[in-house]
């Protein structure tokens, strides 16, 4: 299992809290919330989003940030469960085109314990009804974070953990992580239209 401890920025003072410093990249990235660092204080749940646009489709990328005392398998297959239920498409447009997976949640569980974390999180991914979930443990005590182990991913979830990456300092270079959404859909678009050409070829002949 892969365990990070995130890379504190040159212009973040050593020692900051990460979840805060996340929050702040997500800003800078384009990403808004109706709540900000004082509801999270006082409430523990923040949400941050970012509308996508895509060819043939829109989507979305959502943080979700919950602070938890205590975290365990439990927990995490009920969040897993709970945020993939909520965010997985419910119109019949959203599901025809959900197997383009647009739209992709980061559920970031934030530990009150100085405990170090090293769960697989790699079982808790779910891809569902064109959602993407991705969970992160963050320990702000030990200044570490912990997400899926990168090695073991391929097609849709490596680009996104590794845009993880980038907000959090451990990448220079940004990542285009719907890069391979969009060549699916240029490929179920030639498809498409192929089946289209052979009906019409078939009633010609």
């Amino acid at each position: 299992m892969q365990k990070l401890k995130a890379e504190t920025p040159i212009e973040s003072p050593a020692g900051s809290d990460p979840v805060l410093r996340l929050m702040d990249r997500l800003v800078e990235e384009g990403f808004t919330t109706e709540q900000g660092p004082e509801w999270w204080e006082e409430y523990g749940e923040v949400i941050y989003r970012r509308p996508e646009r895509l060819p043939l489709a829109t989507g979305e990328t959502i943080f979700i940030f919950t602070r938890v005392p205590e975290l365990n398998q439990r927990i995490l297959r009920q969040t897993s469960d709970s945020v993939v239920h909520t965010y997985s498409g419910r119109t019949v447009a959203q599901k025809a085109l959900s197997v383009l997976q647009s739209t992709t949640v980061y559920h970031c569980l934030v530990c009150t314990s100085d405990e170090p974390h090293n769960e697989d999180l790699s079982a808790y991914i779910a891809r569902t009804g064109g959602a993407t979930f991705i969970p992160v443990v963050i320990v702000p005590g030990i200044n570490e974070v912990l997400y899926p182990n990168l090695e073991d991913k391929v097609g849709v979830i490596r680009p996104r953990v590794e845009y993880l990456q980038f907000l959090l300092g451990e990448r220079r270079e940004s990542v285009n992580m719907h890069k391979p959404t969009i060549q699916a859909m240029w490929v179920s678009a030639a498809v498409v239209a192929l089946l289209l050409v052979a009906v019409v070829f078939s009633f010609v002949t």
